[in-house]
């Protein structure tokens, strides 16, 4: 089916692009242009020495990326990716899909797709499925429809595969206005199909729906100013087998709004319905930028549209920035506050004040410096419930962050030196937990670079460190590497050869653990043709200590450009 949907994208683009194309005879230039690359990769994966030993792997996949453009103003571009691991996933690997686009005003989707109407509402959830989005003038029409998650059935065998419904839906939008202006409604609706997966996966799972109406929307008030915003609520039955709700007047105020949307969504007894809201407010001067953010996110709000969202979160936040010295010194700030327990349903509440600014200077002698320095302030009150002071949470949490970079350019050779230093400290302000919870780190890198640019050959040489303690407990992590590159036979062949060492020591309390890792690895790259390239990368990591093992993988690639 897959393969199939790559080929139709194919023949419809390079047909529709041949039918309204002129003559070829009376045209130098092709009327369908072909530009892309793919690869095809196998290897091998092994790891020994731990208890749980896994058995040599030889995963084999094939990916590409392809743009068919035609005269008449078509763009095809297509996404082809397969994989020899999809059994374990919920989510295959095995995955096409294409978007053409025609000019600046029609895009159609197929296959596997990845779609944003807005931030809150379709966010780039996968889906197979069709879609079609209409930029006529100032009007702005997007619909797409397909299947957001496929059926999984629970399998006793293999603990790890969790069951799923199949989970279906569709999303549109309609609105006004232009990229640097516009207003957008959006409405999504999915839901699990109860009929998708066996019986016996059923007990432990329950079929849901959702409905989300969002709001989004950009208003460029000049060059300078601009604000951004985005709403949405969202309507969540977490299983659709439960009653309907029978008085809509008699549940939370927002069911009331329900009562419009019969052909859309039913209330039901495990219905939840919860809002979100961002916005944004941008000014770009000569010589000064500001933001102004403010976020809204209910606890519980989701979108069936989306994979992630960060709940029961209220924030401030200003980040403005300066551009001095004809944009070489550059000072950049943010001071924010934000806070939980916004339908007061926990214990506590708690608010964290967070602030950082950053110094980056650039001479005119390649030199770059970036200065860093934040502080997390976190500290709690009572919710519905009086909070005991023992247990109270106070902390702070700083980092001083420090780089320096360095190149010297010559006729045939650049020397680049880059270092950097990073501090972070927690302090907890809780007298009572104080001792328990301090805990600094430092880590430090330094590196030297040398590139050779008549021998073709490159030098990389660096260190690390990182020393972190806490109540009873310290580790260290430090050791060197190395990295040769060099390009021969006329730069068709290219080998790089990576050795890595690193040395910990670890106590706890009065115990102590020291161990190593040696890390080596290889690569040959040929070019057979300016279009075909072979590629082989084999790895061996080899660790002692406490849990010695030994890892090796490998793997060949071939690759196409054109």
């Amino acid at each position: 089916m897959k393969t199939l949907l790559f080929f139709l994208f194919f023949a419809s683009a390079s047909s529709l692009s041949a039918s309204v194309a002129p003559d070829s005879t009376k045209q130098k230039t092709p009327s369908v242009q072909v530009t892309g690359d793919v690869s095809l990769s196998t290897g091998f994966y092994a790891l020994r020495g731990l208890e749980a030993t896994r058995p040599l792997l030889n995963p084999w996949g094939l990916s590409g990326e392809f743009s068919l453009s035609s005269r008449s103003g078509w763009v095809v571009p297509v996404q082809l990716l397969w994989s020899s691991e999809t059994q374990r996933f919920r989510q295959p690997y095995n995955q096409v899909g294409a978007s053409p686009r025609f000019r600046e005003w029609l895009v159609l989707h197929g296959g596997y797709r990845n779609v944003v109407f807005s931030p809150l509402t379709l966010a780039g959830h996968t889906f197979l499925g069709g879609g079609i989005e209409l930029n006529p003038g100032v009007l702005r029409v997007g619909a797409v429809v397909g299947k957001f998650n496929r059926a999984v059935n629970a399998n006793f065998a293999d603990p790890d595969r969790v069951a799923t419904f199949g989970r279906s839906g569709y999303s549109a939008k309609v609105g006004l206005g232009n990229q640097r202006s516009y207003l957008d409604l959006i409405v999504l609706r999915v839901a699990d199909d109860a009929q998708s997966i066996r019986v016996d996966s059923l007990p432990q799972l329950a079929p849901a729906e959702n409905v989300v109406l969002g709001l989004s929307g950009r208003f460029q008030f000049s060059k300078k100013l601009s604000v951004e915003i985005d709403a949405a609520a969202s309507a969540y039955t977490h299983d659709s087998r439960t009653d309907t709700v029978a008085t809509l007047t008699s549940h939370d105020e927002r069911f009331r709004y329900l009562g419009q949307l019969k052909n859309l969504f039913t209330a039901r007894e495990s219905t939840q319905i919860y809002t979100a809201l961002q916005a944004q407010l941008n000014y770009r001067g000569r010589w000064a930028d500001l933001k102004l953010r403010y976020k809204r996110t209910e606890p519980g709000y989701t979108s069936m549209g989306a994979y992630f969202f960060q709940t029961d979160l209220e924030s401030f936040t200003a980040a403005p920035a300066l551009k001095l010295f004809h944009k070489r010194l550059n000072l950049r700030g943010s001071v924010g506050w934000q806070h939980d327990n916004l339908l007061n349903q926990k214990k506590t509440r708690t608010d964290r004040l967070i602030g950082s600014l950053s110094v980056s200077y650039a001479s005119k002698k390649d030199l770059t410096i970036d200065l860093s320095y934040s502080n997390y302030g976190i500290t709690q009150r009572a919710g519905y419930r009086p909070i005991n002071d023992t247990m109270r949470v106070a902390q702070n949490n700083r980092t001083l962050t420090g780089s320096v970079f360095k190149l010297w350019a010559g006729q045939t050779t650049v020397h680049t030196v880059t270092g950097s230093a990073t501090y972070q400290e927690l302090q907890d302000l809780n007298p009572f937990t104080a001792d328990l919870n301090r805990s600094n780190n430092l880590n430090y890198t330094l590196n030297y670079m040398l590139e050779h640019l008549v021998a073709n050959f490159d030098l990389n040489l660096g260190y690390g460190y990182t020393h972190t303690t806490g109540f009873d407990m310290s580790s260290a992590f430090y050791g060197p590497s190395l990295e040769i590159g060099h390009r021969t036979l006329r730069n068709k062949l290219a080998i790089r050869l990576t050795v890595n060492y690193l040395e910990s020591l670890e106590t706890l309390t009065d115990l102590s653990e020291s161990g190593s890792v040696v890390s080596t690895g290889l690569n040959l790259s040929y070019q057979l043709t300016p279009v075909h390239r072979l590629s082989l990368n084999a790895t061996n990591v080899q660790s002692r200590g406490l849990q010695s093992f030994c890892e090796q993988q490998g793997s060949v690639q071939y690759s196409m450009s054109f």
